[in-house]
């Protein structure tokens, strides 16, 4: 029983251990799934906040960016447009969903209908597309319509297409900004450019910019025309390709580098460049670093001026300025322009050589202070600048190293227009004025000489018995002669008492007086035929030096006590060319020319005391004509006499003592007989100095 019993509870207790056991595996199934079930619930509620979370990020960036998002569907028509497009561009909604994007686009032109097909090209082909700009105008839209800044907007867009998971084509969504405010400034940028591109081609100097490497950044028309190019040519190309590789192009990109690398600007005065055509100009350069927008490399810009006609006109003006410089060089006359208040403005040579300075040296200095001979002539300068007149001022006397100089002064005030000032013109007439005076002396000899002529022929045969008749009363009361002896013994007179009381009353004084009256009457009457005679001199070649020695021994031979003079107490200095001269002369008149200057230097310096008399004789020789001077310490002359001292009968001697006649004859013998010059300075207590000029040759001094 109790095994039936066993056999037959078996069962249950299986069934009941199994449902037990099944009935612990589903609960445990039930609480796993359960908490399976609670953890993806909490999963989901997280992933739900986190997409909550991320939505509202994204809508919140979405609001708060400038760009907005937009869906089409697989028709191309806008589905969905976020709210920031609505703020940005002012369309309402209803007015661009359900449409395509190209009937919102305004299409004006061939370019912006050729772009529509391209965008739309794209689209049909369901590819990705980036950056799309397109713009809107006209729309019918009461709001857009009431604001005219709406009237017209510029987007740009981008967009990718949408694909559904069996890979069917959904349509697009993107991104869209309106960057009106960008074209509008850039439109505004490119005026401004362009109005500055027209500013900078109107310019007519060279306007350009180059990198580190020698590229243009920049250039004008006037740049790419000297290159023979277009402004589009000349940009981002190197200039040793646009002007080729050469000393000039590379003198240039070195200044470019040493702007750049300096950061300072470099002003070139001058330098060349030749054009396309190969004429060479000259320009005038400046070059400073320049930044460009949008680089932050440094560019030397650089403004080159043409001064091709400048530099040749300032050459000419420097050429007729020399030119001008010359003529007023070339001429004789010392030239001075003074200011108003007599500061030197400009000198000629010759006002240099008398200065002894340049006329760089001598601007700005009062005129009276270079020339202080004419300083007295500034009345003159006021005086002429005050009138409008020239004045003159002839006959000037000057010191000029120690020599008489005589000068013409003109003061010309400058008329022309501007001008401001005067001109001081100073001739020497040193030289006419001793012609003149030449003149005057051969006129007043020439007349002199047939007056004495004739009064020669007719004094000479009374003199003549006046000489014979006192040497034949001598002779014949003279006791030492037999003849005498006997006649007076014939007669009943003692000769030795008569000439006795001859001598004691002084007759034969009286005698010896007529007869040296008579010589002297003798010697001025052959000084009159020598001087008023005719006949040509015998011109032979002569050696200068033996000819002046030789009258140095007939001087040194002279000696007169009468007059107190010995030329052996007078120091002779011989200062003659190193190279010897022969000279056609007439010797003999030559020689009586000089010894009678050496005798008027002898006396007049023996009647003054001069205390170490000297004479010196000096030659000099020139290709047309010798010069010899006779040169003394002695007293010297003033004016009055320098003026008559070649005047026939003119002495400063005393009654007796010369004939006055001696410096006349020489005067004679130079000019007339030898087509020769003999002049004098001198200067009281200063020496006297006799220059005789005779001619190479047999032709007269020019």
């Amino acid at each position: 029983m109790l095994h039936y019993t066993f056999w037959a509870l078996f069962p249950l207790a299986a069934v009941t251990i199994i449902t037990l056991l099944w009935s612990w595996l589903l609960r445990r199934q039930v609480a796993q799934r359960t908490q399976q079930l609670q953890r993806e619930l909490s999963e989901r509620r997280q992933v739900e906040a986190a997409l909550r979370e991320s939505e509202s990020r994204l809508r919140d960036v979405t609001e708060a960016a400038s760009d907005w998002i937009w869906e089409m569907d697989d028709n191309l028509r806008f589905t969905y447009l976020s709210e920031r497009f609505y703020a940005l561009t002012g369309i309402t909604p209803q007015y661009v969903l359900g449409r395509t994007r190209w009937e919102l686009g305004a299409t004006h032109s061939f370019t912006d209908q050729e772009k529509w097909r391209l965008h739309r090209e794209i689209l049909e082909k369901h590819l990705p597309f980036r950056d799309f700009v397109y713009r809107t105008a006209g729309l019918n839209n009461s709001q857009s319509a009431n604001n005219p800044q709406r009237a017209e907007r510029h987007l740009k867009i981008s967009g990718k297409p949408i694909y559904d998971p069996q890979g069917r084509f959904r349509g697009y969504r993107g991104t869209g900004t309106d960057i009106t405010d960008q074209v509008r400034a850039e439109a505004a940028l490119y005026q401004s450019e362009l109005r500055l591109r027209r500013i900078i081609d109107l310019v007519p100097h060279m306007i350009f910019a180059k990198n580190r490497h020698g590229h243009f950044l920049l250039a004008n028309r006037a740049s790419a025309d000297a290159y023979g190019k277009s402004v589009e040519e000349l940009i981002g190309r190197s200039h040793r390709i646009i002007h080729g590789v050469d000393e000039e192009t590379e003198r240039m990109l070195a200044d470019d580098l040493e702007v750049i690398d300096s950061g300072i600007s470099k002003l070139i005065a001058e330098e060349t460049f030749t054009d396309h055509t190969g004429q060479v100009r000259t320009l005038q350069t400046i070059k400073i670093p320049f930044i460009e927008p949008g680089m932050n490399e440094t560019a030397a810009l650089g403004v080159a001026i043409d001064i091709t006609e400048q530099k040749h006109a300032k050459e000419e003006v420097a050429r007729m300025r020399h030119y001008l410089k010359n003529i007023i060089d070339s001429m004789p006359s010392v030239l001075i322009g003074v200011d108003p208040w007599g500061y030197v403005t400009v000198l000629n040579q010759p006002a240099e050589q008398v200065c002894g300075l340049s006329w760089e040296k001598a601007q700005g200095r009062f005129f009276g202070e270079l020339f202080p001979q004419l300083e007295s002539q500034f009345e003159q300068v006021r005086q002429a600048i005050r009138l409008g007149q020239p004045i003159k001022t002839p006959r000037m006397t000057l010191d000029v190293q120690g020599e008489l100089h005589y000068a013409d002064i003109m003061v010309y005030p400058l008329m022309a227009e501007g001008g401001s000032g005067a001109v001081i013109r100073m001739d020497d007439v040193t030289g006419r004025v001793r012609i003149e005076t030449m003149m005057v002396q051969t006129e007043k000899m020439l007349s002199v000489g047939g007056l004495a002529a004739g009064m020669a022929h007719e004094i000479n045969n009374p003199l003549g018995v006046i000489l014979q008749g006192s040497q034949n009363i001598l002779r014949r009361i003279d006791p030492g002669r037999p003849q005498n002896r006997a006649i007076a013994e014939a007669a009943g007179i003692d000769l030795d008492h008569l000439y006795g009381y001859l001598a004691q009353r002084g007759i034969l004084q009286f005698l010896d007086g007529i007869r040296e009256a008579g010589a002297r009457a003798a010697k001025i009457v052959a000084d009159m035929l020598s001087f008023s005679r005719s006949g040509a001199p015998r011109f032979t070649p002569v050696d200068v030096e033996d000819l002046l020695e030789t009258v140095l021994r007939l001087a040194a031979s002279d000696y007169d006590l009468k007059k107190k003079y010995d030329f052996k107490r007078i120091a002779i200095e011989r200062d003659y060319a190193t190279t010897p001269r022969v000279l056609y002369c007439d010797k003999t008149e030559i020689e009586q020319v000089i010894l009678n200057l050496l005798k008027n230097a002898a006396q007049a310096m023996s009647e003054d005391g001069t205390p170490s008399p000297v004479i010196t004789l000096r030659t000099r020789y020139a290709s047309d004509y010798v010069l010899i001077e006779v040169i003394d310490n002695g007293p010297g002359m003033d004016e009055t006499t320098l003026k008559r001292i070649f005047e026939p009968f003119f002495t400063t001697k005393d009654v007796g003592a010369g004939t006055g006649l001696g410096l006349s004859v020489s005067y004679f013998i130079v000019t007339e007989q030898h087509n020769g010059r003999l002049s004098v300075m001198s200067k009281l207590g200063q020496g006297a100095r006799f220059s005789i000029r005779l001619p190479a040759r047999r032709e007269p001094l020019p």
